[in-house]
């Protein structure tokens, strides 16, 4: 939008048109509160809210405007100024409005303020709706990412995409479909969050959609999405940082791999060249702990005396990882002929293929949440068995063959301790009996 003119401004005065911006009641000082319009037509005062929400402790109750706090940081600033500006826009165009009815002999009605304001909170960015806006974003991150010359978006994208399609499914049924980013407000995550779950809009359905795992994954996504929007300065809602997407610590049962099963999988049939790269790829990555976004990165790897480096994907953190002797020749191989690209999805549907047809079929019992509802499940083990199974199980391996805490983090690019107890599945009895194990080597007991 063009600058404000200050000349315009001036006309204020000299028409006695006297605009206002004020809080709506103030019960915290942090919880976001609406600003007002106040004005008087006719000596009537007339109270128009605005849509903008801002927490009172940052609002100037002298100058009608948000304080701009040296010590607050660029996206705090980054909010503030675009507030600032959307009133600075409701003020310019409701002068320009003035100045036009008075052209013609007439004056600002109540009707017409409130048709300006509402014509003025979107501030230009919802010429497209919201979930338009969104998938403007998954397109933007993704040219993004290829201007940085970064390869292996292709699943993240589709993430990206499937969690927005669950969100327009869910858009046609709603009685009050999303026109706004203020639209995406408590009543709106409790509604879409029973949508997935299989309540039609707090009615059971007969059939659940999706697991609980399923639910909290699109809910993050979706935060990420609008997260992104409010960078971009699409929205000052920031509801959804109250949305918890943190699973119960049981939620699901996360299986590994032990040393005999990942033997097995190294010595399976395959049926063609895709098959052998992903087993073979696999099973690099049980005795490197790599993620499948670095197992795709291996040609840019550095592998040197025994030792491969690579800057982790997720991280961009550098690791140092010991070529073990179970995988060095799969290594060596494709370091002669080039190391394949998987396409994780692709990819991890052949992995349970491969550990069907070597017989890791050990019955696995967990919980799985549907619908607001908890059961318990049993299925073979690898229909449970993922590229990311591949890393717990290095990780849970290591540290039963009894190597320090400390040195299996640095292979694995964990941070903190909390962090790297997550990924031991280990159960205690196994644990408690390998522990023996070194303790009568060591003649302790």
């Amino acid at each position: 939008m063009k600058g404000i003119n200050r000349n315009l401004l001036k006309k204020q005065d000299e028409t006695k048109l006297r605009l206002n911006f004020n809080l709506k009641q103030v019960r915290d000082e942090k919880r976001l509160t609406q600003i007002m319009l106040v004005t008087t037509i006719n000596q009537k005062r007339i109270r128009i809210y605005t849509k903008l929400r801002i927490e009172p402790e940052y609002w100037d109750h002298r100058n009608h405007r948000c304080y701009l706090f040296d010590h607050l940081n660029l996206r705090e600033k980054r909010r503030l100024k675009h507030i600032n500006k959307q009133i600075e826009d409701i003020v310019f165009s409701l002068i320009e409005a003035d100045e036009r009815l008075a052209m013609r002999g007439e004056y600002l009605s109540a009707p017409t303020i409130r048709e300006v304001v509402k014509e003025n909170q979107y501030h230009g960015q919802l010429i497209k709706d919201p979930i338009t806006c969104l998938k403007g974003l998954i397109d933007d991150y993704e040219k993004s990412v290829n201007r940085k010359g970064h390869r292996g978006i292709e699943s993240t994208k589709t993430t990206y995409l499937t969690a927005l399609n669950r969100l327009i499914e869910f858009n046609k049924q709603r009685n009050t479909p999303i026109t706004s980013f203020d639209d995406f407000n408590k009543k709106f995550f409790i509604d879409f969050t029973n949508y997935l779950y299989g309540y039609a809009f707090g009615k059971s359905t007969k059939k659940a959609h999706y697991t609980q795992n399923t639910v909290i994954n699109t809910l993050k996504v979706l935060k990420n999405l609008l997260h992104r929007a409010y960078d971009n300065e699409m929205t000052t809602n920031n509801y959804f940082l109250k949305v918890q997407t943190t699973l119960p610590s049981d939620s699901s049962e996360q299986i590994y791999l032990r040393e005999k099963e990942i033997h097995k999988f190294a010595a399976v049939f395959t049926e063609n060249d895709l098959e052998r790269e992903v087993r073979d790829m696999f099973v690099i990555a049980c005795y490197t702990a790599l993620r499948i976004s670095d197992i795709q990165q291996l040609n840019h790897a550095i592998i040197k005396e025994g030792v491969l480096s690579l800057y982790q994907t997720k991280t961009k953190e550098l690791v140092n990882i010991p070529i073990f002797k179970e995988v060095a020749p799969i290594i060596a191989h494709y370091q002669q002929i080039g190391f394949p690209v998987i396409n994780s999805v692709k990819a991890n549907k052949i992995v349970k293929v491969l550990a069907a047809r070597c017989n890791i079929d050990e019955i696995i019992c967990y919980k799985e949440s549907r619908g607001g509802e908890t059961h318990i499940r049993n299925t073979p083990k690898y229909n449970m068995v993922s590229f990311h199974t591949a890393r717990r199980s290095c990780v849970t391996n290591l540290y039963k063959r009894g190597y320090p805490i400390n040195y299996v983090m640095t292979l694995s690019g964990h941070r903190s301790i909390q962090a790297f107890q997550r990924y031991l599945k280990a159960s205690s009895k196994e644990l408690m009996s390998d522990f023996v194990h070194l303790l009568k080597k060591d003649k302790a007991i």
